[in-house]
């Protein structure tokens, strides 16, 4: 993820003390989730200003864009993962790393994050993914 923040200010204006208090206490609500830098707010007569940081994040691939919505895959979940077998041919469920074509040196844990092979071929439609009954 690329995280970038900036600086950001609000004024809030009164006519009156009780006015500009009302008022600087409803945008400081507001603003409450926000990172207020080291002295938030300063005043000149009836006004004032509250400095705050604002973040922003963008993901640098296409998995940390599935991330976002809230998918997360592993390496279990591709076809191109091939998990080690027992000498009776069935799918050996102790073994933390199998087989994969594109991983370094062909081999992956299970539940390692998936790599942009699996989420190229699901936004191209070669991979689909299915719901567990």
């Amino acid at each position: 993820m690329i995280a970038t923040s900036y600086q950001q200010f609000s004024i809030v204006q009164g006519d009156t003390a009780e006015e500009l208090t009302e008022k600087l206490n409803a945008k400081l609500f507001d603003l409450r989730t926000k990172q207020p830098v080291e002295k938030p707010v300063t005043f000149e007569g009836l006004i004032a200003r509250i400095s705050y940081t604002e973040k922003t994040t963008a993901p640098e691939n296409l998995a940390e864009e599935y991330a976002l919505q809230g998918v997360k895959l592993t390496c279990q979940d591709c076809p191109h993962f091939t998990a080690r077998l027992k000498a009776d041919g069935s799918e050996d469920l102790r073994a933390k790393v199998g087989s994969c074509q594109f991983a370094s040196y062909g081999r992956t844990y299970r539940d390692a994050r998936a790599c942009e092979y699996l989420f190229n071929g699901l936004r191209n439609g070669e991979v689909k993914l299915c719901l567990a009954e």
